[in-house]
């Protein structure tokens, strides 16, 4: 039995203190092309800055609050974007990136075989918890 193909891909960044400055060339120039942006509440409007106006940008943390999603809702969701071709990006601020949460949703993605790269943001949680890129 083969694996089904990947069509989308998913990238998870820290975003770090805030300071897009800090971020390393390949994140700003990645961010710039994302299609779709989910983002915790902490992460900076100096970061969120950075994405394009035609992507679409969305605080999780209000999606959570204001229409009772649960996390494994916005995992869900993000798998679904991956099966559907889309390029999303799941950026968290230096402080919302705890390495378990992060590890679980790591965990997720790959389980479900979508292709999923975890880019470094400065010396953020993200990169810690993942140790390396995780590009399947």
């Amino acid at each position: 039995m083969h694996a089904p193909i990947r069509r989308g891909k998913i990238y998870l960044m820290g975003a770090g203190p805030g300071d897009p400055e800090l971020l390393p060339a390949e994140a700003v120039s990645l961010l710039r092309a994302a299609e779709v942006v989910l983002h915790d509440d902490a992460v900076s409007p100096e970061v969120l800055e950075l994405v394009s106006a035609s992507a679409q940008v969305r605080n999780v943390d209000k999606l959570i609050e204001s229409e009772a999603v649960s996390r494994d809702k916005v995992l869900s969701l993000l798998i679904s974007a991956a099966n559907d071709g889309g390029r999303w990006w799941r950026l968290q601020s230096e402080h919302s990136a705890l390495p378990e949460s992060i590890a679980e949703e790591i965990e997720g993605l790959v389980q479900a075989n979508v292709d999923v790269e975890v880019i470094a943001g400065d010396k953020s949680a993200l990169a810690a918890a993942a140790g390396k890129n995780v590009a399947r």
